[in-house]
């Protein structure tokens, strides 16, 4: 039976290593995966903070690895595959996924349809077969990483938002799925992108990512509306998930454009619209990460082709068994963090 070192969440607001325990056959539609990279997202700070997960759940949900095992019924990858898991589990089957609505699938209860576990030696994925994807042999673990999770949700508040050749575009916060939406604004055709951030680091990411120019916080409205003839955007993307910055994306979208929304906003149980000025004539969309091993063929295809380039985010690397210290430092952006790799 394989013992995996796993980061669990112990307390609201604290983690730490602990040994769980996996089968040697995996069930039905299952996969054990031995953890080759791993990394922290901003999900994971809310459900450390702000969510009511219990103690004890087993922590991390973007990874890549190796097949050590699967269950009946999945054909699709066999032992020392390499490959990527979505952030989410979907079955490929139910009403949904059909739609090809996978990162809702109803038959893993979404939004309950979290993976769990990645920041460990070892993880499960259930609905493996629709869940997880080869990786090709050309491509790096490192540059595929971010498929998982933050590239697919900064790449689909673009998408999502109807994206047409040559728009403009606002992405608010250049944290790391800010970044990726700037990143996938360029990499899908946008003229102007303007990105809004405070901390140097990011600000020169952002450019580095694709960002035309970066406007600071408290001048964003004011420089924005300037920068587009007093006309607003056509796309503006919240991707902090505060109010303030929802409310500032409101106020740069043009009369016909989208404000995309992919902030977690787990500090805020209501999000209140911003009507002054009337917030009329505008599309308002939000995200949650598209998942499945079509949405990852075709994410790593733009990676093997070159289009986008997310390896510059991995700023730091630590050792799996220091996941409790990388947690520290992600929430405390200590030393310019962005995404801190976890190995082996």
């Amino acid at each position: 039976m394989p013992q995996s070192n796993t980061c669990v969440k112990t307390a609201e607001g604290q983690v730490a290593m602990a040994t769980i325990p996996y089968p040697d056959q995996p069930g039905p539609g299952q996969a054990i995966i031995r953890t080759t990279l791993s990394t922290i997202c901003g999900s994971d700070i809310h459900v450390v903070d702000d969510l009511p997960v219990p103690a004890g759940v087993p922590m991390g949900h973007e990874a890549v690895g190796v097949v050590e095992a699967v269950g009946a019924g999945v054909t699709a990858f066999k032992p020392g595959d390499r490959v990527i898991s979505s952030c989410l589990l979907c079955c490929g089957t139910c009403g949904n996924c059909s739609e090809g609505q996978h990162s809702v699938c109803s038959s893993f209860n979404s939004p309950g349809n979290l993976l769990f576990g990645a920041q460990g030696e070892f993880f499960l994925v259930s609905g493996a077969q629709t869940t997880m994807a080869k990786i090709p042999d050309n491509l790096e673990d490192e540059q595929v990483l971010f498929a998982s999770d933050i590239m697919s949700t900064g790449f689909a508040a673009i998408e999502r938002a109807e994206i047409k050749a040559g728009d403009s575009v606002a992405v608010f916060a250049q944290g790391p799925v800010g970044l990726c939406a700037t990143a996938g604004a360029r990499a899908l055709g946008a003229g102007l992108i303007i990105a809004v951030e405070s901390i140097p680091e990011r600000q020169a990411m952002a450019k580095r990512m694709g960002a035309d120019i970066v406007v600071e916080p408290g001048e964003a409205v004011a420089r924005i509306m300037a920068l587009t003839g007093n006309r607003g955007v056509d796309i503006a993307v919240e991707a902090l998930g505060h109010q303030v910055t929802f409310e500032n994306a409101c106020a740069v979208a043009r009369l016909g454009g989208t404000v995309s929304s992919v902030g977690v906003y787990g500090r805020f149980p209501v999000l209140n619209l911003p009507t002054s000025g009337s917030f009329i004539h505008r599309k308002l969309v939000t995200t949650l990460c598209p998942i499945g091993t079509e949405r990852l063929r075709r994410l790593m295809g733009m990676i093997s082709g070159g289009k986008v380039d997310l390896r510059p985010l991995l700023t730091h690397s630590m050792k799996i068994s220091e996941t409790p210290a990388a947690y520290d430092m992600f929430r405390k952006r200590d030393g310019g963090v962005l995404k801190i790799a976890l190995r082996p």
